[in-house]
């Protein structure tokens, strides 16, 4: 027989004997009545969620105070006797505070429900964590009377907290998160708002930051660059040396102050000692800005590392402990993450850009002096039409395209290491770009060692390089003499 049509026969006995089965189970009342629905349907309403249970129910204008005591020492949240809306943390007063979390508290009091009441008239609250509570708080309200409150023991995967109120013994579960702002400590209260975004007017000068560093020999400093001579950043750097910046790279440091936030309040107004204990009477660094209408100063102090699941100690640094002047409401410790503090540990090479920032349209000139012998190159070239017309050498005309490629080379200049120590001797290479405008650069390279070159930029010690890119440089120049392809910068 065919499968498919044995399969249906032996489908349709069975459905014809289901279907006898329940008309013999209806004839017999043993199938399911509307009792057992019944039944059904209070199953469900037991698993449903119990209405909340109302603690206090009242207006948030008439709260007049909440006060705290905790494992932190707590605090008191009132309204000011001047009769203002906004509360106040007493302990915290000439700081800048959470409006936004002292809300919160006023209006979580103001109507304090619980999830449901655990136990009535309980004879043990100890169980419960109630009988000596780690937190306690108190409402006063307008009228003149107060509630008090204890917080006990996590209930439910901690998202709820045993609470009772004093002289009484009913226990009630509470959402933890109403109740976060009592167990915690009062400087989470405090804004972590550090300085605020530049309010300087557009036009307004940078100004002048200065970095200085316990473990660097130097002073870092930053200035505004006369805008027709700004390349890619308007910021140079004029201490140790003078050098223009990698805006991608430099951005973080010369106006990282600006919205700069902490991660936590870790002191609220430090004593000396308090500033020992946290490395900021010697700090590591020190950032200073000033402009015509602004004026901060970071001071970074001892570094906290990261830990593993365990709790111990690895060699990520993670943050620092900070202490910020010049913005009033804001005298306490912070730790702030490393990653927005670049002062703590960028080098002076680790954000300059071209040791000279000339376009190639803009020069006429580049004289190249090596051991007595001059490389007099002479051009001409459009920036709006992106083109150099002609290269003379000496009179003589070269390959476009390969002095270019020359140019580009002598444009990357490696400058991670300065250099700003006297230099003595003559130079043996000398390199001046001359613009149409009457401006331009002059670098000359002296010999320190078989591996090292010390060079300065318009007189002015600046930095130290391998002898190897003078090497590719002389080479370079050879190779265009005879038309040939000319190196990679090593």
């Amino acid at each position: 027989m065919n499968k498919k049509i044995q399969g249906i026969i032996i489908g349709g006995v069975v459905v014809a004997a289901l279907g006898g089965t329940l008309a013999f189970l209806e004839l017999t009342g043993s199938t399911k009545d509307s009792s057992s629905s019944d039944t059904s349907s209070a199953v469900v309403a037991s698993e449903a969620e119990p209405d909340p249970v109302p603690i206090i129910t009242t207006d948030a204008e008439n709260i007049v105070s909440v006060v705290v005591k905790n494992e932190t020492g707590g605090y008191t949240l009132e309204r000011p006797s001047s009769g203002k809306t906004e509360f106040n943390i007493k302990e915290l007063t000439g700081l800048n505070q959470s409006s936004v979390m002292k809300q919160g508290l006023v209006k979580d009091m103001a109507s304090l429900e619980a999830y449901k009441v655990v136990e009535e008239n309980a004879s043990d609250l100890s169980k419960y964590g109630l009988s000596e509570p780690k937190t306690v708080f108190t409402v006063n309200f307008m009228d003149g009377t107060s509630r008090t409150f204890k917080i006990g023991d996590k209930a439910t995967k901690n998202r709820y907290r045993y609470v009772s109120e004093e002289g009484k013994s009913d226990v009630y579960m509470i959402v933890q998160t109403v109740l976060s702002d009592m167990i915690e400590r009062k400087e989470d209260f405090v804004t972590t708002s550090l300085i605020p975004a530049s309010t300087a007017e557009e036009g307004t000068p940078y100004g002048r930051m200065t970095v200085k560093r316990k473990d660097l020999d130097y002073e870092m400093a930053f200035e505004d660059i006369e805008e027709e001579k700004a390349l890619i950043s308007s910021q140079v750097m004029v201490e140790p040396i003078f050098a223009h910046l990698n805006i991608q790279l430099s951005s973080k440091v010369t106006h990282g102050l600006w919205g700069l936030t902490a991660a936590r309040c870790e002191l609220i107004f430090p004593k000396a000692e308090d500033m020992k204990t946290y490395g900021l009477d010697d700090p590591l660094a020190v950032v200073h800005y000033k402009n015509d209408t602004e004026e901060y100063t970071l001071k970074i102090g001892k570094e906290i590392h990261s830990t593993n699941s365990e709790g111990d100690e690895l060699d990520e640094i993670a943050a620092y402990y900070c202490y910020v002047e010049g913005v009033s409401g804001i005298d306490c410790i912070w730790q702030i993450e490393a990653g927005n503090l670049p002062w703590a540990t960028y080098t002076a090479g680790d954000v300059i850009s071209l040791m000279t920032t000339n376009k190639i349209f803009d020069i006429n000139e580049v004289k190249v002096t090596y051991k007595g012998e001059v490389s007099d190159y002479t051009l001409d070239g459009n920036e709006e039409e992106t083109k150099v017309y002609w290269v003379k050498k000496n009179g003589k005309d070269v390959n476009v395209d390969l002095f270019q490629e020359l140019y580009k080379y002598i444009l990357y200049f490696p400058t991670k290491d300065i250099y700003f120590d006297e230099i003595k001797g003559e130079p043996f290479l000398t390199i001046e770009v001359n613009r149409k405008d009457g401006g331009g650069d002059k670098i000359e390279f002296f010999e320190d060692t078989s591996r090292r070159v010390l060079v300065k930029l318009n007189g002015r010690p600046s930095y130290k390089l391998e002898t190897r890119w003078t090497d590719v440089l002389i080479e370079n120049m050879e190779r265009l003499d005879r038309g040939e392809e000319l190196k990679e910068i090593p």
